[in-house]
């Protein structure tokens, strides 16, 4: 399963398969239990983190350079954004 997809399943098949149906959903994904006449009975929410990638450190440092130059180039002000933003707290 992938991004906070949602599925709906029936209490028979969660009383059989529940282990298999926990380690498929990612944090946030959700199992609808149903009754055998379709009633919503129980909504399941998983808090188990997805599996993350981890890019490099120097792959992130480097992405993170580039935004900073292409922010830097569209800037349109003469004030810093820290001078803005002060000015917005006050």
């Amino acid at each position: 399963m992938s991004g906070n997809r949602s599925m709906t399943v029936p209490v028979e098949t969660a009383e059989r398969d529940l282990r298999d149906l926990l380690e498929q959903l990612h944090l946030g994904e959700t199992i609808t239990l149903v009754s055998s006449e379709g009633t919503p009975l129980a909504l399941v929410v998983s808090l188990k983190p997805s599996p993350v990638e981890v890019e490099p450190a120097s792959d992130w440092e480097a992405r993170w350079d580039a935004l900073t130059q292409k922010v830097s180039r569209a800037w349109k002000s003469d004030k810093s954004a820290v001078e803005i933003l002060t000015e917005m707290r006050r």
